[in-house]
């Protein structure tokens, strides 16, 4: 098994492959993790908290993570800045690192998905991308927004798609960190289709309290992914 040594950012977020995460680092430990990683082109590893805290203190994450590219960054006042990240590949933390730095340094080894054989992914890709535009038309719906559908452009790559739906789905952390970890795209499409109901079902009855949503609408714009 081959590891590489990743510093780690742990939040209380989850960063899918292909995403894009906007971060401010203000935090010393983190400024100097930054510009460490900026001098040297080197990437560091987002990682959701499981327990401890954000900010200050010590915190511990979950064990698989993904990968945080710097794609644009700003200096502001007092050495704090604004980055943009792209994220790269899945990993699993094998070990912690002893490291003088402040942060936490993992030896990690990258995860991609694992191919499957499943006669039935074409359907399972058109599921999911239906009741995603579904599930996105009843929340701007519900904010009084529409657009087009054809402003719309959804990945038809299965593991893009599974991570294009994870990063927009308005869940709960912890089950955002399941669809990371699960190891196949077929396995995540699955988890997301069973989402998908489950939030479609509960905005539909909020939607049905004020009012028909358009059919003829999506309501959302600027959903970015990473080729």
């Amino acid at each position: 098994m081959t590891t590489e040594l990743l510093p780690l950012f742990p939040l209380n977020t989850v960063l899918f492959p292909s995403m894009v995460l906007p971060l401010h680092i203000f935090e010393e430990r983190y400024k100097l993790m930054i510009n460490t990683c900026l001098a040297q082109d080197k990437p560091f590893g987002v990682v959701l908290i499981y327990s401890g805290t954000e900010v200050g203190g010590p915190a511990i994450p979950h064990p698989v993570g993904t990968v945080a590219r710097i794609a644009n960054w700003e200096w502001l006042p007092d050495g704090r800045m604004n980055i943009l990240t792209a994220g790269e590949r899945r990993f699993r933390i094998v070990e912690y690192a002893s490291s003088e730095h402040p942060y936490l340094v993992g030896a990690v080894e990258y995860w991609d998905d694992e191919p499957v054989e499943f006669s039935g992914l074409s359907k399972l890709v058109d599921d999911v991308s239906h009741n995603f535009v579904d599930y996105l038309t009843l929340i701007l719906s519900l904010a009084d927004q529409a657009l087009p559908i054809s402003q719309l452009q959804l990945p038809v790559d299965p593991s893009m798609l599974s991570y294009h739906v994870a990063s927009n789905l308005q869940i709960d952390m912890n089950e955002k960190q399941e669809l990371l970890e699960e190891p196949s795209a077929v396995a995540r499409l699955q988890r997301e289709l069973m989402l998908l109901r489950r939030e479609g079902g509960f905005l539909q009855r909020l939607v049905s309290l004020q009012g028909s949503a358009s059919e003829e609408d999506l309501p959302w714009d600027g959903l970015l992914y990473v080729n």
